[in-house]
């Protein structure tokens, strides 16, 4: 009898997992429309680091006009483009902090999401900096707005979390906190037949 309980609920869990599945869908990121930001604190005053220049995908469920799973979202950022525009010595030192020579691209990666709440929800990911990988937990949230699903994560790190001396300027007279801040907006174009 448990083996046939034990088949019984394989058996469901299985058809379940199928239909899920059946129902993802494949979005591709809009080009030039979201972001990744990374911020934070120095004794001197915040910084901010941003690009537009994302490149990536997701597979996920839309079902009356929200977002119910989200099985996996990836996101790919040449580094030499995370800057701040308004000051090109800031710009150098997080280049040189984040070894964006050797390691060219920025992903974030996150992936488990399932629900059918409003409000912030909780997403497992994973962030490639500066040669390191790093799981973390993101606060994101989604909506949709003129055919575009916008997802947006964001999450606490440290530079030592990835093996990195927060940087510093003036010959040590500015320094960086350890902690900083990442945000990630993703725009994905819902498909016509949504």
């Amino acid at each position: 009898m448990k083996s046939l309980n034990l088949v019984c609920s394989l058996f469901m869990l299985a058809s379940f997992s199928l239909e899920l599945m059946a129902q993802q869908k494949k979005y591709k990121i809009v080009e030039g429309a979201g972001y990744i930001e990374i911020s934070g604190t120095s004794n001197t005053s915040d910084w901010q680091l941003k690009s537009n220049e994302l490149k990536g995908d997701a597979q996920m469920v839309i079902k009356n006009g929200a977002l119910t799973n989200l099985a996996r979202v990836i996101v790919n950022v040449n580094a030499e483009t995370i800057e701040n525009p308004d000051n090109r010595r800031m710009t150098r030192r997080a280049h040189k902090t984040l070894l964006v020579g050797e390691n060219p691209t920025v992903t974030f990666f996150a992936y488990g999401f399932s629900s059918s709440n409003d409000g912030p929800k909780k997403i497992m990911g994973n962030v490639y900096l500066g040669g390191t990988n790093v799981d973390v937990s993101f606060e994101f949230q989604s909506w949709i707005q003129d055919d575009i699903v916008w997802i947006s994560a964001e999450g606490n790190l440290k530079f030592s979390d990835f093996g990195l001396e927060p940087p510093n300027d003036f010959g040590g007279a500015v320094q960086t906190d350890d902690d900083f801040y990442i945000t990630v907006q993703m725009p994905f174009e819902l498909p016509e037949n949504n």
